[in-house]
């Protein structure tokens, strides 16, 4: 009987230490570095329109969801897929335009909303969506259109695709007068068909 008594008290010893250093138990305090989830629509955006009903596999905490993965001021799309919404095609706000992303999330992965200073915007606000985001300054990537598929449309220019800094978003073409109500965002769809914003 003390026999199984220590070797018992032995394997049980030896199976805790066996437990991997980085498991993200709660005794970890380092490895939870995450707001609380109730605490999510604190700084979500579009709540109430961006919403469980209109997507029911929002990864959102209550109904009225929203999206907190967004860049206020600035422009962190990339080139690839590049699709534009105007005001004429009723686009009115941020969240029309990242809700148009969440219908596309097999196309679309980013939006944004600002300035485009193009014929079509007729001084407003439009929607812009695209399936990579901005590259980093030291990163330039050239897309082998034979062997690529459902990228398009991918402007000339654009290929390769030259990294830099995320641009801010402006009130002016020249490019001097920041716009503070320019905003983008990621979405994404998970393997489960969840979505994010």
């Amino acid at each position: 009987m003390h026999f199984t008594i220590t070797t018992l008290s032995l394997l049980i010893a030896s199976a805790a230490l066996a437990t991997p250093l980085d498991s993200h138990s709660h005794q970890d305090s380092g490895a939870d570095i995450f707001p609380n989830f109730n605490t999510y629509s604190d700084w979500a955006i579009c709540k109430g329109k961006i919403t469980k009903g209109r997507f029911p596999t929002l990864q959102a905490p209550n109904n009225n969801g929203g999206c907190v993965r967004y860049y206020q001021g600035i422009d962190m799309t990339g080139v690839v897929t590049e699709l534009h919404f105007y005001f004429k095609d009723g686009f009115r706000s941020a969240c029309d335009c990242a809700a148009k992303c969440l219908e596309l999330p097999t196309r679309c992965t980013n939006w944004v909303w600002k300035h485009t200073f193009m014929k079509e915007d007729s001084g407003k606000r439009s929607c812009t969506l695209y399936s990579s985001p901005n590259l980093p300054k030291g990163v330039t990537l050239a897309y082998n259109k034979a062997k690529s598929k459902g990228f398009k449309p991918l402007q000339a220019a654009n290929n390769p695709q030259q990294g830099a800094d995320a641009p801010l978003t402006f009130l002016d073409a020249a490019g001097t007068k920041p716009d503070k109500f320019g905003v983008s965002g990621f979405t994404v769809r998970d393997q489960n068909k969840r979505l994010y914003c």
